[in-house]
């Protein structure tokens, strides 16, 4: 690896499987050599907020090149060299999902992040935000601004060197293989603004999680996204995840044994049907009140209601305290409120916090106890 890539994307929606910007800088010999920024027309729409952070409007990418078109000019200089990014697990989530969001297949890429190593080297400072580091280190910044901001991470980098950073002991690899499930396609138009809201904090809560390593500095980073969307409280799984890190976080450190048990708990929340079931070897549902959530592999919702009644259990529509079980269909949904799961499995987990005992159960291992 002879140069050292610094790069930050900016996306047009909450859905953060599309780029709308990209910004490149290029570190040689310790020295910042090249700057890029690129336009980017994400070929979706956008929403106001993001709008409102970065300033990039539809009918400023309407005639920019697609994004296909831009991974062809860039694609050698990030696959073959070293890549740094600021809280990096982000823009290469985003990058991963809108290479899979074309089809484009990639490997992996050889990444380090400077929020990390900042995190470990640079003391008595308030937080470790772009913003704030660049403040701290005089370092010139026009926030959300794609090449302003690789521009700034590649002068935190060269800082951070010239301070005796060893980046060896910082190097990881992200995978960007393209992993394609045609049963969770997200439909915008589907859900509301909390919803999508949530979707994001399901994201952040999967790019964060992907190598089952949970960092400090993902941590913060985490904490500071929390903030800046408290509309949320009230909802699952914010107020979870909130409670977690206020308790955590009340002393200014993040120990191991808390960044372990909040790991646990972020893949639990990203995926609940699978991390929460039931090991259902035997389970009765003669007189069991039980509600149906998603597309099931076994035929229609109205299929399964007649087999389960067959076996003396109760069918209802929705998830009330009554509820015994939920089972969890194995196709999914298409409207669901996140990528997998939507509102019933939602509030099922909201009842479970308050003591009330709804078992979840996937469909396929239900009825294969049933049959035995």
């Amino acid at each position: 690896m002879n140069k050292i890539v610094a790069f930050d994307v900016e996306t047009p929606n909450f859905n953060n499987n599309r780029i709308c910007s990209i910004g490149i800088a290029v570190i040689e010999n310790g020295d910042i050599t090249q700057s890029y920024y690129y336009l980017i027309n994400p070929e979706c729409a956008f929403d106001y907020r993001n709008i409102k952070i970065h300033g990039i409007r539809p009918e400023d990418v309407a005639d920019a090149p697609t994004f296909p078109k831009i991974w062809n000019m860039i694609d050698t200089l990030l696959r073959t060299n070293l890549v740094i990014a600021h809280n990096a697990t982000f823009d290469l989530g985003v990058l991963r999902k809108t290479l899979q969001a074309y089809g484009i297949n990639e490997s992996s890429i050889s990444y380090v992040d400077t929020l990390a190593i900042a995190n470990l080297m640079i003391k008595e400072i308030e937080n470790y935000k772009l913003s704030t580091l660049c403040k701290s280190l005089d370092i010139s910044l026009d926030h959300h601004n794609a090449c302003s901001d690789s521009l700034a991470c590649a002068k935190i980098l060269c800082r951070l060197l010239n301070d005796g950073a060893e980046l060896d002991r910082h190097i990881e690899s992200y995978s960007l293989d393209t992993i394609i499930s045609p049963t969770k396609t997200y439909m915008p138009f589907q859900l509301n603004a909390n919803n999508q809201a949530l979707l994001t904090l399901n994201d952040i809560l999967s790019d964060i999680t992907y190598d089952n390593i949970l960092m400090e500095a993902e941590g913060y980073y985490l904490q500071e996204w929390m903030d800046e969307n408290s509309a949320l409280k009230g909802n699952y799984p914010y107020d979870k995840i909130y409670s977690t890190l206020a308790s955590a976080l009340a002393d200014g450190i993040l120990e191991k044994a808390e960044l372990d048990y909040m790991l646990k708990l972020f893949k639990q929340i990203i995926d609940p049907v699978n991390e929460n079931v039931c090991d259902c070897k035997k389970i009765d549902i003669i007189g069991k009140n039980i509600c149906l959530s998603g597309e099931f592999d076994c035929g229609s919702k109205s299929d399964v209601n007649e087999k389960l009644i067959s076996y003396g259990a109760c069918i209802h529509t929705t998830i009330t305290k009554k509820t015994d079980i939920l089972i969890v269909g194995g196709k999914g949904n298409f409207a669901w409120s996140s990528e997998n799961y939507g509102n019933k499995v939602k509030k099922a987990l909201e009842m479970q916090e308050k003591g009330i005992n709804i078992l979840l159960i996937r469909e396929a291992d239900l009825f294969a106890v049933l049959e035995e």
